[in-house]
């Protein structure tokens, strides 16, 4: 008995140890000056999406995209983006870890984070079998993760050149294919997977969509 105790003991260290403690989930703070993100994977890459909206000195808001890729090069699980000036009031933050497609976001506690749902049917796949996000909204910047392969963004506006519906309609279509590559990512792909990660904000309401990909997209109605 005592022989059968001790082999189940050193059973179970064994099992503890071949699995590593959980990691810090990633966090997005923001400093006076900084944007932070902490529980990166050590020197692993993330992509920082952000908009910021000020009042110039002539009264006109001038509206600005952050969007990079950030590697945290000390494999510290840290990753800092400075904005000179500070972080201004009216901003959204998000960020998402390439390889483990975790994500978080943030914006001044004074704005308050505006999680909002989508306008419209949101992600729907077209007749042509090429999926995208339908929205109500006027405009919309898009961002879209592939874990582990790459991410894909790209400014849509109602009736110009990236609207995929081709027509000012009070509605906006972003088609997925038409995605712009970030540094280091493949050509876009032209369906939609489970565990994408799909993020847009809407610059005129400042609010933010924040979507993990559970299932495939329905066709779009007629």
């Amino acid at each position: 008995m005592h022989r059968v105790s001790k082999s189940w003991f050193f059973a179970l260290l064994a099992a503890f140890c071949t699995f590593p403690m959980g990691a810090a989930p990633l966090r997005v703070t923001l400093e006076s000056n900084a944007i932070v993100t902490s529980g990166v994977q050590p020197q692993g890459r993330i992509v920082l999406f952000g908009l910021t909206r000020e009042i110039g000195p002539d009264d006109f808001p001038t509206v600005r995209r952050h969007l990079t890729v950030l590697a945290d090069d000390d494999g510290d699980g840290t990753v800092v983006y400075p904005l000179e000036g500070g972080v201004p009031l009216r901003s959204l933050w998000a960020a998402a870890d390439l390889a483990s497609g975790d994500f978080d976001a943030a914006a001044p506690e004074k704005l308050g984070l505006r999680r909002a749902n989508w306008r419209g049917r949101g992600l729907e796949r077209r007749r042509d079998g090429r999926d995208a996000v339908e929205d109500g909204r006027p405009l919309l910047e898009l961002l879209a993760v592939r874990p582990k392969v790459g991410a894909w963004a790209l400014r849509v506006g109602d009736g110009d050149g990236t609207d995929g519906d081709g027509a000012i309609d009070g509605r906006l279509s972003g088609v997925l294919d038409q995605l712009q590559p970030l540094a280091g990512s493949p050509p876009p792909p032209a369906t939609f997977e489970r565990g994408d990660l799909v993020l847009a904000i809407d610059p005129a309401a400042m609010e933010i969509v924040l979507v993990k990909v559970a299932e495939a997209p329905k066709e779009e109605r007629p």
